[in-house]
Order: C-alpha cells, then structure tokens, then sequence
C-alpha cells in the first residue's frame, strides 16, 4: 500500500512532467501561425523592345566597297558610312488571351556638351489586338545621317565657342501597354533607349559607337490566397486548458508533497558536537577516558571563558592543544594545560542544540 508521502511523491512528478511536455508543445504551436498567405503568379508575361541597325557604306576601301554593313560585321567608322538606318521592334507574350492597347511614340534628340536639342519625333500611334501576345516592328523608325550630324555640331560650336568634334544621339521609343485579362489587367510603361556615339581616337579613329540595343523585362499578376488552420487554433486552445490545470496542480501537489513529507530526523549527540568542534578539528585532541578518571588532569588555577572560539584564540597564542573530555552523558569540556594553570570551557549537547536553533532563525531572518 502506497503511503502519503509516496503518493505526494508520484503526484508531484507527475504534474511537473504534465506541465513541462504541454508547454512544449504549446511554445511549438504559438510558432506556428494560424494564418498562411499563400502567393503564386495566375499571369506571368514578358516583352522586349529591340533595335537593329543596318549602315550604308560610301566607296571605300575599308570593306572592299561592300553597299552595307551590320553592327556585328565591323566597325562603323563615321567617314564611310552615308547613312545608318534603325528599325525597331517589340513583343509582348503572356500565358494566357488578354486586350491589348499598346500606344508608342518615337523621340530622337542630340547632345552637344550640355546642350540637347531634339531633331526627330514620331506621333503617338496606336495598336489595339486580342490574344496571347502582342507584337510590332517599325522599319526606319530613324536614319541617322553622320555629315549632318557633323554640321550640327560645327554649327553648334560657331554659335557657342565651344568646340566639340563628339557628340550622342538618343532614340527613345516611349510605349504604354495594356493587357486585360481574367486574372487581372496589366498595365506598363516601357522606354527602351538607344544611343549613337561618335568617338575619335588614335587607336580606333573616327568611329560610332551604339548602345542599348536589346532591352528585356517581365513581370507578373500575383494572387494571394490566406490559408487558416484550424488544427493550429484548436490545439493551441486545448494546450491552454492542459497547461493551466497542470500548473495548478503542480502547485497543489507541491504543497501536498511538503505537508505529508516526514520531518527531519534529529541530529544524533555524536553529530552535534561533531559539528560544532569541525572548524577547529586540527586544534582539538581527544582525552583518554581513563585520565579523568584517574584524575591526571590536576592544576592549581582554572579559568573559565565564555566560547570556544575564545579558547582557540589562547591555544594560538600559547601554541597548544585544545583538550576535549566528554563527560556522559551530556558535559563536554575543552581545555588547554598551561603549566598549573587551565584554561576551560564547558557546554552540554543541549546548549549545542539551542545554539544551533538561534543561529537558524537569525539566519532565515536575513534571507527574509
């Protein structure tokens, strides 16, 4: 038959096992959201705009008097070309049918040091088509003619002072396109820029350099979906439950546990004294029973004190041992033999006992 103190054992351990498991499992399922938001792409699409660049040659000796030249065939240097013509396309593809209304316009503009003048522009044109994707080219969208160009600079630096044999040529190509689809409508602005540089040096020589010919974007419709989990919710309730009956039992059972266990035992005689004499053990010599008796012990003068730790303050001053005689059943006597003078102090086991008791409480009291 278990008795109290064993089942206020089993309890107590058992709810501190209870407690600790559910707030494990509750600290895992406060991590978990209740709430996920889903994302994926219900229309994903991309489009490019690109430009290509086509030189007719003057006679030259340079390409064996060839009519044309395309930028990835040589070198364009300025005093041979007669004219470059720029064609332009785009397209638009999606993964599903969309209406599209694409609207474009062209821009073409010179620099000279910090001065932009605009030479060139095409109106706003507009396409308007059904389907997966959506594309257009614009032949000759600009020709670029270098001895004008080059005029234009001359006459650039006459009128300011500013002499410049280099200048750039942007062609911008504004376009805004709209795709309305089942999933959403898209909406975009594209400028995709190519620029014309003319370069001189002595490595190269008079040469034009162009840029910015390939210009690639994507994008997407994005839906969001939130996911709710039920189970989450549910369980993190139950835990609440499950931890706050735990932890009041853990406390009931704590209390019960400390009412129902046994008190200490009390220290044995041989204990207390053992105690008591432990931090000066290396001072303390034990008395044969038979000298008491016999009376060899003998002196002429004794002085008692007060503590035992006064007595350890004379045996370091003399240099000698502290003699313990126990005196049964309860007399203990610790002594140091001066010549015919002795130096005593006297307690019994229920002094040591009331000693102890006092010092407990006053110490109880200080950690209150």
């Amino acid at each position: 038959m278990i008795n109290k103190t064993n089942r206020a054992k089993l309890m107590l351990i058992f709810f501190m096992l209870l407690t600790l498991i559910s707030l494990v499992f509750l600290y895992y399922l406060l991590l978990t959201p209740v709430e996920e938001i889903s994302a994926h792409s219900s229309y994903t699409y991309d489009y490019q705009g690109i430009y290509d660049c086509i030189a007719t040659l003057k006679p030259n000796m340079v390409y064996d008097n060839r009519a044309t030249l395309e930028l990835n065939e040589g070198s364009y240097y300025r005093k041979v070309i007669d004219h470059i013509d720029i064609n332009f396309s785009y397209a638009f593809e999606g993964d599903m049918p969309a209406n599209f209304t694409l609207k474009y316009s062209v821009n073409e503009y010179i620099e000279l040091a910090n001065w932009k003048k605009q030479i060139n522009e095409l109106p706003e044109q507009i396409i308007e088509t059904t389907g997966n994707n959506l594309s257009f080219t614009v032949e000759n969208i600009s020709t670029i003619n270098p001895a004008v160009l080059q005029q234009l600079a001359s006459r650039f630096a006459e009128d300011t002072g500013l002499f410049t044999g280099q200048y750039s040529l942007n062609v911008t190509t504004e376009i805004y396109i709209k795709a309305e689809t089942s999933a959403g409508t898209v909406q975009e602005f594209f400028t995709p820029k190519m620029r014309i540089e003319s370069k001189s040096s002595a490595s190269e020589g008079e040469i034009i350099s162009i840029s910015g010919l390939e210009h690639v974007k994507t994008g997407d419709i994005k839906e969001t979906e939130t996911i709710y989990h039920l189970w989450v919710a549910q369980q993190r309730n139950l835990l609440y439950a499950v931890s706050t009956t735990s932890l009041i039992g853990l406390v009931a059972s704590s209390w019960y546990f400390i009412k129902t266990r046994p008190p200490k035992p009390p220290k044995l005689p041989e204990k207390i004294v053992e105690d008591f004499i432990g931090p000066y053990e290396e001072l303390i010599v034990e008395a044969a029973q038979g000298q008491i008796d016999k009376g060899q012990l003998k002196t002429t003068t004794t002085i008692a004190v007060n503590t035992l730790e006064d007595l350890v303050k004379i045996a370091d001053t003399l240099d000698k041992p502290i003699i313990h005689m126990h005196i049964p059943p309860e007399t203990h006597i610790f002594s140091i033999i001066d010549g015919l003078t002795k130096y005593e102090f006297t307690t019994t086991v229920t002094m040591l006992k009331k000693s102890e008791t006092v010092t407990k409480e006053e110490e109880e009291k200080e950690d209150e």
